[in-house]
Order: structure tokens, then sequence, then C-alpha cells
């Protein structure tokens, strides 16, 4: 059984590394769509018309379900997607819920994209879960970008990392929500500006868990088989670009030895 995952860049294989852990035999298509990037300059409607065609190549690569590993197109235009295909699609949402939940001091940061944090679903959610809780909405418009363009930029993500930080210190956050996949890929620099007095939430497997119920319920009888096998999975590494950037996707794939193949797509 294979599985689509998109993201604009590399942030979602932070996603397809948790899927790929937690469900070891389901085969992974990873698509970067680098060529369109960044989505966060993108409008609404130029989303919603991408998402459309991703989701049909994704039909064409005989994918059974479809993982949107991206906070953006997630807020933006997942339901566009889901009302072109018959797949299941399984988007990504800021893990405010649990950073509630284990918040001490109340005090709780989400960092996102400047398009995910101008977002109605995020300050809904915020509103539902937040209680008695301060929040701190902050975004970056070039932290995700940079990110992708690793490690030749990795001055310039520490500099806007410990600009962020500072903020968050001076208001003494104390759990810090990734509102965005690209994010957790340099986790280690939040944690090392925040010390081990800051929880740091991301959503890897809160979405790899909504795709295991949503497998089980779309293919139950499949899925049964494929939990009993030794099956190995594969993961395919494209990219719209080109292959120029297939080397910085490899290096952010927790087991590269399970990568079959690298190619470029035309979406």
């Amino acid at each position: 059984m294979k599985v689509g995952v998109i993201d604009s860049g590399a942030g979602g294989l932070t996603i397809l590394n948790a899927i790929h852990k937690k469900l070891p035999y389901l085969d992974l298509l990873y698509l970067a769509d680098d060529e369109f990037a960044p989505y966060g300059n993108k409008s609404l409607e130029q989303l919603e018309n991408r998402l459309i065609q991703i989701g049909r190549f994704f039909e064409g690569e005989k994918a059974s379900a479809i993982v949107v590993a991206c906070n953006t197109a997630t807020v933006t235009a997942i339901d566009a997607l889901r009302a072109n295909t018959s797949l299941p699609v399984i988007g990504v949402e800021p893990a405010v819920k649990p950073a509630f939940s284990i918040s001490k001091q109340r005090k709780v940061a989400v960092l996102a994209t400047p398009v995910t944090a101008r977002s109605s679903r995020l300050n809904q959610l915020i509103d539902l879960w937040k209680a008695d809780a301060q929040v701190s909405i902050m975004s970056s418009d070039s932290l995700a970008f940079d990110i992708d363009a690793w490690p030749e930029t990795r001055e310039k993500i520490e500099q806007t990392i410990h600009q962020l930080s500072v903020e968050m210190l001076e208001q003494q956050v104390d759990t810090l929500v990734l509102a965005c996949t690209h994010y957790p890929l340099v986790k280690s620099l939040f944690e090392k500006e925040l010390g081990s007095n800051c929880e740091i939430i991301e959503p890897s497997e809160g979405v790899t868990a909504q795709l295991e119920r949503r497998l089980f319920h779309h293919y139950l009888d499949e899925m049964k088989m494929l939990t009993l096998s030794e099956k190995v999975s594969s993961v395919e590494l494209c990219s719209s670009l080109g292959m120029n950037n297939m080397p910085r996707l490899m290096s952010w794939v927790s087991e590269p030895k399970g990568i079959v193949s690298q190619r470029a797509v035309k979406i």
C-alpha cells in the first residue's frame, strides 16, 4: 500500500520519518513541491489549484491516501483537495491542544509561517483549547524557506531562531508549538536557545496516528494483512523542481537505506 506525502520542500520529511517508523509496512511516495515554493506567498486560489493537481499526481501513482504534510497547505487548501479526490486525505494541524495541556506556567508560543499565523483555523484551535493560557502567535517570513536551503543557510537560520527565542524567553514561554513541518528539522537549535525549561511540541506523531486510523477505516482487510506481514517498505523521493535538491532531501530522511528511487516530476 502506497501513501503520498506532500510538502513545499523538505519539511514534510519530519512527517514521513514518523510514518516510516510507526507504520514500516507502508510504501511512501514523497513529493517536494520545490518549484511552487514557498507556499506562504501564494494566494488561496493558487494553493487550491496546486493541491488539486498534486492530488491527481498521487492518483496516477496509485496512492491509497494522501498526507498533506504542510501547515500552510492544510489550513488554506485541504478542503479543495478533499472535494476533488476520492482518496483519504490527512492534514497537519498545529499541536496546540497538547501544548496547552502540558504548559505549567500557562505561557505558550505558536511559531508558524505568516499564512498559518493569520489563518482562521489556527486562531479557532487556540480559542478552543487555550483556557486561561497566555498565547503568543509568532511567525517568520524566511525560516521555512531557509531550512530548504540547509546547510548553506545555517548561520541565517541560527540568527532567526536566536531572535525568536529571545522574544520567547522575555515572555517566559514554557511551551513552544512548532506549527510548520519544516521547523522540527532544526528542533535542536530551538532546544539550544530555549533550554530545558521550555517544552517543544510538533505534530508528526498525531498525523501518523490519524493516518493509521483512516487507513484501517478505508482498507481494513488490506491493513490487517500488512500488519501481519514482514514486508519491507520503500521510500520514493520526488521533486517538482528537478534533481538539484535531491541530496538535501535525502539528508533529512532518517532511514536513507529505504530510499529506492529519486526522480523529478512535472505537476
